[in-house]
């Protein structure tokens, strides 16, 4: 055996040790069943060590040409992460969402995007000289979390993150509300911003263990957040003339709804894989799904089922599914999807860069401050309009890929469709806010789809971790969006000689 196992003797050298009657035997021959047993008055009597001894010798014989398949426990020399992501399944796991599902998780979307919108909505509020402050501030932090999500989500509990996230977003209600200094307001907002990252990985995270019912849910959710929140603070500062103060104050409402619906939501269905053998992985283990409809019980999800060896067991984090993978395979998963993620970016960065830069410069006529307001204002309502629509398909149209990047780069030309408007005048009435109503559409379809691509490309276990890379590819390319947007703002209002 140690020889053997050393590779100083070969199977050829083994096999002149032992007789081949005893080879065959041992690999499954009539001869195999007769092997090591004696005939004593018509009845078979095994010997005591002969068939082990036998099956041993032929396991030492036998050449392995088969691959090394993933082990789950893995070791300190890594785990086939690049294998076990080839091997995945494109197809869509089996959805479990139930109605009741579906209308938490539009709620819960609503909820966790409005905050950031009424602060966006309310920016000339808090620094009427420095809004490009308030959207950097309403911004980063978001994006910091979500990058680093992926490195420690599966380290604690869904329930956790959630509280954090109510807590901050009373925090930033309350605490721009009463600061009685700007830096102190700049502050909450980076609370909300944060609030906003960290639920939407989380959300979005969740809605994997459920299916694309759920993750439309969501989308559809935050899609309306847009007009929301800007009705927010339409219908109680505008309309209602309340103080600003207190319509912040009133928004802990949204706090106390937020944390009532994720107490709602039923927890993750438990997930069972073999993750020993990738093949495996081809179809999705959610548990129960069959009696999903009919509200039937579903396991803790403290209960993540993972029982023969050669598969993770998390009797911890509660609702998640701990990784052991280092911080190179966890990059690594993250970049193995750029060719879903980056469609993401490219759309994002297109509308955002319009939103700040082009229509800040539009107005009929474009020299009259109050027109150029008019406009963007509409502009945006059309394009949240769009954004709505368009996350709430998730179930009626299904691009794949290719459409993805087409719709990105078909957002880019939409981008310089009005660079070029705003700057020649080509096209210029009210009836541009038809191509702000796209634009928003675009965004969205891609939104929603991205994501539901993202949770079909990778095995089950990989999941929850795979979806907070498409959250911080729209967080980049809305930073990457808004950046250059300050630039085409500068540079359209040279040329039409806007000095205000």
């Amino acid at each position: 055996l140690i020889l053997r196992k050393c590779g100083a003797l070969s199977s050829a050298d083994l096999s002149t040790l032992i007789p081949m009657s005893e080879i065959d035997g041992a690999g499954g021959t009539n001869g195999g069943e007769e092997r090591g047993m004696e005939q004593k008055n018509g009845v078979s009597e095994a010997l005591p060590g002969e068939g082990e001894a036998s099956d041993l010798k032929a396991a030492l014989i036998k050449e392995d040409s088969s691959p090394t398949t993933y082990d789950a426990p893995r070791t300190r020399l890594g785990s086939d992460l690049e294998g076990e992501l080839a091997s995945a399944s494109a197809g869509e796991s089996v959805d479990i969402t139930t109605r009741r599902d579906i209308i938490i998780m539009f709620i819960i979307g609503l909820i966790n995007n409005s905050s950031f919108v009424i602060f966006a909505a309310s920016a000339k509020e808090i620094a009427s000289s420095s809004v490009g402050l308030v959207y950097l501030c309403a911004s980063v932090p978001s994006f910091g979390i979500r990058i680093s999500a992926p490195y420690w989500f599966d380290k604690v509990s869904y329930g956790h993150r959630i509280r954090i996230a109510t807590v901050l977003m009373a925090l930033s209600f309350t605490g721009v509300a009463v600061a009685p200094y700007q830096w102190l307001q700049l502050v909450g907002v980076m609370l909300t911003s944060a609030q906003q990252g960290l639920g939407e990985a989380s959300f979005l995270s969740l809605c994997s263990r459920f299916g694309n019912k759920t993750l439309t849910a969501w989308s559809s959710g935050t899609g309306l957040a847009g007009l929301f929140g800007y009705a927010w603070v339409i219908v109680f500062k505008t309309w209602m003339g309340l103080p600003f103060r207190f319509v912040l104050l009133l928004a802990n409402v949204l706090c106390v709804g937020y944390a009532i619906a994720f107490y709602m939501f039923r927890p993750p269905p438990s997930l069972t894989a073999d993750f020993s053998n990738p093949a495996s992985n081809e179809g999705t283990a959610l548990g129960n799904a069959a009696s999903s409809d009919a509200g039937g019980e579903y396991k803790r999800a403290s209960q993540i089922e993972v029982g023969e060896p050669g598969e993770e067991k998390d009797a911890t984090n509660g609702d998640v599914v701990k990784l052991e993978l280092t911080f190179a395979e966890r990059l690594r998963l993250s970049l193995s999807l750029w060719h879903i993620t980056v469609p993401l970016i490219i759309v994002y960065m297109a509308e955002y860069a319009a939103q700040a830069g082009a229509w800040a410069a539009i107005g009929f006529p474009t020299h009259d401050k109050g027109a150029r307001e008019s406009f963007y204002e509409y502009a945006n309502w059309c394009y949240q309009g769009g954004v709505f629509v368009s996350r709430s398909s998730g179930e009626f149209w299904r691009p794949g890929k290719l459409v993805l990047w087409a719709m990105g780069f078909t957002q880019c030309f939409v981008l310089i469709f009005f660079v070029l408007d705003a700057r020649f005048k080509f096209w210029y009435d009210n009836s541009l806010l038809s191509l702000a109503f796209f634009t928003g559409l675009l965004g969205g379809a891609v939104y929603v789809n991205a994501f539901r691509l993202i949770a079909a490309a990778v095995p089950p276990r990989l999941k929850e971790i795979a979806m907070t890379a498409g959250a911080v590819s729209s967080d980049f390319g809305t930073n990457l969006g808004e950046a250059i947007g300050l630039g085409l703002q500068s540079y359209l209002y040279s040329v039409n000689h806007i000095s205000d």
